[in-house]
């Protein structure tokens, strides 16, 4: 049965990877600005027809391999969770919103700024709609990594203040993911940022940078969180800095007499009113709808690069679902370098594991192999498939453009383009209030030499190009320039003003679509803490 099933399963990707190609590239671009961007699907959408009363009593992931013992699948190695299975106490509660509440470990500060913070985001109950059904995919899996390193769970309502826990939210100042950070800091803790890929949006691997980062700053202040989470907005040298002024003057060193920024100033305060919300919702007219305590994906090795489109049939999920579990993918194949894994929906997960593993090569990847013809150049190659030089070098390991006629090249296929409209890509999409515009190396160029004559930084050139420090250049070949109003690089928070309006009636926080917005979005609109006319999104 489970045989025929898979062939089933194959036929039926085939027809659809086929229908989705033909319509992929009659797509309408859309304008990255707009307000109604649904960038992540709802979360009751993905859900789809009432289960079965077969699929109701399906076993859990960890179970399953356990179950099959007799009969074992290799697949079944392939299946595992991002956070081991859970046998504490804590397993039986219902609602993770449970489990938070007694994990909390900050002190609820009597402070004039949360109180205003609390009554002002109690206030925007769509908004908080929005933001906790965008986060019904990931809370569950923030929550036990925070438990894992003993860390107070108000910090997964840090996503909230960030991003709304938006994985596609991406800022002026370049800052991505729910964590909102900036490629240096990316790099820093060893986030993948290529062509393929924005690490920033990966859910796993930005959460365990997020918390690296929180763990550091953490033994840096003295296990002082308040200070910690500042310097997570501005900083560390910038808390360093006013501690030490403080301390100087004899004054206080806690974080709320310290002189920092505005927007930091208002951010633990934030983190703090919504904490306090979640906690006692009702005491501000709010009832939260229950986020299940329980793995929401599970994770799947997929061995080798795969087509996303056939993934997603595959699974049975739309395509708008599996992004928004594997939001790090730039186009619709998955990284040839890897990771080879996909997070699926948890009850998916073994049927799709067993199917991939059975995939053969023709149907996984969308990749030509070209071979070189008398008068083509690198840069020829690129503009006809309208990707970037360094894309090409990165495909094939090549660390100059020399190459003979009838060498062969990896290129992508037509097929491989930006995963969706819209969708904002590291080093391609302009930033509004800036152009690019394609710039040929001349005989004697450097960086540094292009960099000045376009009034841009050389560190703005090597990122948008992919170009390591120091890069040979090719005369002849074209490196994108990008200009424009030039943004402070600050690290800084998302996106666009939520235009949720203020109710004084109680309402169910349940049924709303997401909207591409923000809780810092909305605080901008509260006149009581003067915020910055413009956001200062974080990295």
């Amino acid at each position: 049965m489970n045989g025929l099933r898979r062939a089933a399963l194959l036929v039926l990707a085939v027809a659809l990877n086929a229908a989705a190609l033909v319509g992929c590239a009659s797509e309408p671009a859309r304008d990255p600005a707009a307000k109604d961007w649904p960038m992540v699907p709802s979360t009751h959408a993905a859900r789809g027809a009432p289960a079965t009363a077969a699929q109701a009593t399906a076993e859990p992931v960890e179970r399953v391999v356990a179950a099959e013992a007799d009969t074992v699948d290799p697949a079944d190695a392939l299946v595992s969770l991002p956070v081991p299975p859970d046998y504490t106490p804590m397993a039986d509660l219902a609602n993770v919103f449970d489990r938070i509440r007694l994990g909390y470990g900050l002190p609820d500060v009597a402070d004039r700024s949360v109180d205003q913070q609390a009554r002002y985001f109690a206030g925007k109950p769509e908004f908080l709609d929005r933001t906790f059904e965008r986060a019904e995919r990931y809370l569950y899996y923030v929550v036990r990594e925070l438990e894992a390193r003993n860390m107070p769970l108000e910090l997964a309502m840090l996503p909230v203040i960030e991003s709304a826990y938006n994985p596609y939210a991406y800022s002026r100042a370049r800052a991505a993911g729910i964590w909102q950070f900036i490629a240096p800091t990316a790099t820093r803790y060893q986030v993948r940022v290529n062509w393929w890929q924005d690490g920033r949006r990966d859910i796993v691997d930005s959460t365990r940078a997020a918390l690296d980062y929180l763990s550091v700053l953490h033994t840096m202040f003295d296990s002082d969180w308040f200070k910690a989470i500042a310097a997570y907005n501005c900083g560390e040298q910038a808390v360093v800095r006013a501690v030490e002024r403080n301390r100087r003057a004899r004054k206080p060193t806690d974080f709320f007499h310290l002189k920092l920024p505005r927007e930091t100033r208002a951010y633990v305060p934030e983190l703090l009113a919504m904490a306090r919300i979640v906690a006692n919702p009702g005491a501000y007219g709010l009832e939260f709808t229950t986020i299940a305590n329980k793995p929401y994906f599970a994770q799947v090795e997929v061995g080798s690069q795969l087509n996303l489109r056939v993934a997603a049939a595959l699974i049975g999920v739309t395509e708008d679902e599996l992004h928004a579990l594997n939001p790090a993918f730039n186009r619709w194949a998955t990284d040839p370098d890897g990771p080879h894994h996909l997070l699926v929906p948890y009850a998916t997960a073994p049927e799709f594991a067993r199917t991939v593993a059975s995939l053969s090569t023709d149907l996984r990847m969308p990749v030509e192999h070209y071979r070189i013809e008398d008068g083509d150049t690198i840069a020829k190659l690129a503009r006809a498939r309208d990707i970037t030089i360094p894309t090409i070098r990165q495909l094939n390991g090549l660390l100059s453009t020399d190459f003979r006629v009838g060498d062969e090249l990896l290129l992508p296929a037509s097929t491989v383009a930006p995963l969706r409209a819209g969708l904002i890509i590291e080093g391609e999409t302009p930033l509004p209030g800036r152009h690019r515009r394609s710039y040929v190396i001349r005989r004697g160029d450097t960086l540094a030499s292009i960099a000045r004559r376009n009034g841009v930084a050389v560190g703005d050139l090597e990122r948008l190009n992919g170009l390591v420090p120091h890069a040979r250049l090719e005369a002849g070949d074209r490196l994108l320039v990008e200009t424009g109003t030039r943004h402070k690089r600050h690290r800084h928070r998302a996106m666009r003003p939520a235009n949720a309006e203020d109710s004084a009636q109680p309402r169910k926080v349940s049924e709303v679509m997401p909207r591409r917005d923000t809780l810092h979005a909305s605080a901008r609109q509260a006149p009581r803490l003067q915020l910055d006319a413009e956001p200062n999104y974080r990295g």
